[in-house]
């Protein structure tokens, strides 16, 4: 596995082109990435588990960064010729980053997902998949998630007793625990494999923040490679770690 970060550049078409439908991007990111195939998965490499190619748009007052984990090192021409801010891409050799990761260790964590639950449909019929829409709810959806995956979050106990809320829906009570830093729903069009029909789509899409400990590795590692929750071909699934800042 691979994790390669690109600054956009807000100035050219191309870059707006693409921040503004993750449809566009997730095709522009898989062409870069190929040959890896349309679903963007891949086979097993050097003992780590089967990845598949994910993504995610940063932003903030340091500007706009695209973070792309592949399987290959990305083919970056399009990208950077069209749509980066100058010599700026930097791909890494990741399953190095994984290796050294063991229980017990600590980090700062971002992840952008797709929070939903199902609605049972009538007998007979497919139940329908809806966005999380309150922030109660979408920290609850990921608290549900970390023992699956191997990792518990700071704070988490109060969070799942329903201790900590927030008074104006953005920033919890309690520090330590997890913070939805950025929320949105973006709609977009996606064809129909059979391409007569197209389908409106829209994610309502988180980014969390706070700080992890690894509880089990083996089923962390694979949610790292693999994406966490749905929606991962459209920006969301993608965990990046750092070191936690020292207070």
């Amino acid at each position: 596995m691979h994790l390669t970060k690109i600054e956009l550049d807000l100035h050219r078409r191309f870059a707006r082109k693409l921040l503004s439908s993750p449809q566009v991007m997730h095709a522009v990111v898989m062409k870069a990435c190929q040959p890896g195939g349309e679903s963007g998965q891949s086979d097993a490499t050097d003992g780590f588990p089967p990845g598949r190619v994910l993504w995610r748009v940063d932003s903030g007052s340091f500007g706009v960064s695209l973070y792309i984990l592949s399987p290959r090192p990305p083919e970056l021409i399009q990208l950077e010729s069209e749509a980066g801010l100058g010599d700026t891409a930097r791909t890494l050799d990741y399953e190095g980053f994984l290796d050294k990761l063991s229980n017990g260790q600590h980090w700062a964590f971002r992840l952008s997902a797709n929070p939903i639950h199902s609605v049972p449909g009538k007998p007979g019929t497919r139940g329908k998949r809806y966005g999380h829409v309150t922030v109660e709810h979408q920290r609850k959806w990921l608290l549900e998630r970390t023992g699956k995956y191997g990792f518990s979050i700071a704070g988490a106990d109060a969070e799942r007793d329903g201790k900590a809320e927030d008074s104006d829906g953005s920033s919890p009570l309690d520090a330590s625990s997890v913070l939805i830093v950025r929320r949105d729903r973006p709609v977009f069009y996606r064809n129909r494999r059979d391409g007569q029909r197209r389908d409106r789509v829209t994610i309502s899409r988180v980014v969390y923040e706070g700080v992890l400990r690894i509880d089990d590795a083996e089923p962390f590692k694979r949610m790292l490679v693999g994406g966490l929750g749905p929606s991962k071909a459209y920006g969301c699934g993608l965990m990046t770690l750092a070191r936690p800042k020292r207070s």
